[in-house]
């Protein structure tokens, strides 16, 4: 048996398993981390026939969706939700308001134009020798954020539990 062959083999069997997780598991926030497991080693499955488009593809998409959007259900119904912003941020944010106004204004009444940077110059200094490491970078650095959130998460909730059972 190939080593390529060996290695779908163990993927396919473990992506069973987590999906088999993913259908047996009765809190929502479990089922999406079987999900994104499971849509990860998939991914990895693709990258194993050396289509790292794909697995970027599916990384991006359907691991970053289900991530998101399982953080966003868990942290709406875990909590009372509570006023977003601080009647103090409305100071500095009409202080930025006015300055990027001011700024936009006079640019524009001297007749000089505002840069837009073109992405691929911005990327071309990038110290990155290919397209596929700066993406994922981007998928860690995504995944590190999203990760700090359900922890976050997490921890508030047993905190919650723990305060109402002493109650």
């Amino acid at each position: 048996m190939e080593f390529e062959t060996l290695i779908v083999l163990i993927l396919g069997v473990v992506i069973m398993l987590s999906a088999s997780g993913v259908l047996l598991s009765r809190d929502n926030l479990y089922a999406s981390i079987y999900m994104s497991i499971t849509m990860l080693l998939v991914a990895t499955t693709y990258a194993v026939f050396d289509l790292q488009p794909v697995f970027i593809l599916i990384t991006f998409i359907f691991v970053g969706a289900i991530g998101v959007i399982t953080v966003a259900l868990a942290a709406t119904y875990r909590f009372v939700p509570t006023r977003q912003v601080d009647k103090l941020w409305i100071i500095p944010t009409i202080i930025t308001i006015a300055v990027i106004s001011i700024y936009v204004y006079l640019s524009k009444s001297i007749n000089t134009s505002i840069q837009i940077y073109n992405i691929d110059k911005v990327f071309a200094v990038f110290p990155s020798t290919s397209n596929n490491q700066l993406l994922v970078m981007f998928f860690v650095s995504m995944m590190v954020v999203l990760l700090l959130s359900v922890l976050k998460i997490v921890r508030n909730a047993s905190d919650y539990d723990n305060r109402r059972e002493s109650a």
